[in-house]
């Protein structure tokens, strides 16, 4: 560390101290993300939000940034976040990064906090984040995130009890394992149990997904759900693109391809599909191997995050189950589900454009749904959410998701 002079009296040692540091910024940590970066002052930065684009160069996504300021405490530091406008589905993208969603802080990396000091201004485009850190080192992210090392640690700290089996069905493009869970009671044979499967983190932003498939897992090994062990099988994908969490993506694995789309397409291509989109590859000739044995799939949920509100899928074919999903989700859980019923499918995608739940209801048969839930203001909370209200839903979730199939 540099240190500066202090002027002293003659006859009297010299005494030195250390310099000030200057305010530095990392995104080189699990998750983190930023773009380039430029300092206008010492407590100034501009900086580039990168986003992620497809593997063709489109639908370029700004939902993600995660850095750390170092050397910070007791400073005043304003970070003004800008290349904010993107792409969805082939066309401009509303901005997502506003007021209306200020990023989460951290002196630990652990516990987070919504930051209070954001401002947007609409017509450049940018949003600044004004900070003033009580710690040398402070975490700033778009939302709270969830890695894969903390996916890794909570399997750890459950252990390996009866009622869970862990199975590896593929690798990810950079080699990580694809994880699928199974929560049943193995001393009750599995003919006439309703089987409900939960899939979470297709998108690398969406760490809400996580949280709230963490608290679903935590309650379906807890002893209050015996009872439904013996009566379901709970098959959970706890996150489908470990890479992009890693390296702080967005919607793409690391070839480009969305993890969310591609389902009707990914295997036509063979090998070729198995090496660009191993993560679909892999997931749907699970799900599809479990159908050609003779299994039955009762319920089918993704689980999404979008900037504002939330919704859930409809079905042309499942209508009716939909209709009493919305309705044990927003009668009797802390899901906010604005409107009267499911949001009715619309006309047959394009070719390479099938969601998970389209392919597997369309094609398959399946009662296949997707859930969405908003970052912004949540109305029923009253708040934004934070991840405690995420993993308080994936504890209401798993049973809600029963009672439907089960019945009251």
């Amino acid at each position: 560390m540099g240190v500066a002079p202090l002027l002293h009296p003659a006859g009297l040692a010299a005494v030195v101290l250390p310099a000030c540091a200057p305010v530095s910024i990392t995104s080189d940590f699990e998750c983190g993300s930023l773009g380039r970066v430029e300092r206008r002052s010492d407590a100034h930065f501009v900086c580039a939000v990168p986003g992620q684009a497809d593997h063709a160069g489109r639908n370029r996504q700004v939902t993600w940034y995660a850095f750390r300021l170092d050397n910070a405490r007791g400073r005043e530091v304003s970070v003004t976040l800008t290349d904010l406008r993107g792409e969805y589905d082939y066309r401009p993208a509303r901005i997502a990064i506003t007021d209306e969603i200020p990023p989460v802080v951290s002196a630990d990396g652990v516990t987070w906090t919504h930051l209070a000091g954001v401002t947007h201004d609409a017509a450049a485009g940018t949003t600044t984040l004004r900070l003033a850190p009580e710690t040398d080192r402070l975490w700033v992210a778009h939302v709270e995130p969830y890695g894969w090392s903390r996916l890794l640690g909570f399997l750890d700290r459950v252990g390996g009890p009866a009622c869970l089996r862990r199975e590896v069905v593929g690798r990810s493009v950079e080699g990580r394992d694809l994880l699928l869970l199974t929560i049943t009671d193995p001393a009750v044979p599995d003919a006439g149990k309703r089987v409900l499967w939960l899939m979470c983190r297709q998108h690398a932003w969406e760490s809400g997904t996580s949280f709230v498939g963490e608290g679903a897992v935590e309650f379906l090994l807890s002893d209050a759900a015996a009872d439904l062990r013996r009566r379901t099988i709970f098959k959970v994908f706890p996150m489908l693109d470990p890479d992009g969490v890693v390296h702080g993506a967005v919607r793409f694995n690391r070839n480009g391809f969305d993890v969310n789309r591609n389902w009707d397409t990914c295997g036509a291509g063979g090998d070729r599909d198995r090496d660009r989109m191993p993560e679909i590859w892999h997931a749907k000739r699970a799900i599809g191997a479990w159908l050609d044995r003779g299994g039955r799939i009762d319920l089918f949920l993704t689980l999404h995050n979008q900037e504002r509100g939330g919704w859930l899928s409809g079905s042309a074919r499942h209508g009716d189950l939909a209709k009493r999903l919305f309705a044990e989700l927003k009668e009797r859980t802390t899901c906010e589900l604005p409107g009267d019923g499911p949001v009715p499918p619309g006309a047959r995608p394009a070719p390479g454009r099938m969601t998970v739940h389209q392919y597997l209801d369309l094609e398959r048969g399946v009662p296949a749904f997707l859930l969405e839930q908003g970052v912004a203001r949540d109305a029923k909370l009253g708040r934004l959410p934070t991840s405690r209200d995420r993993l308080a839903f994936g504890r209401e979730l798993a049973p809600a998701m029963a009672r439907v199939v089960l019945g009251p």
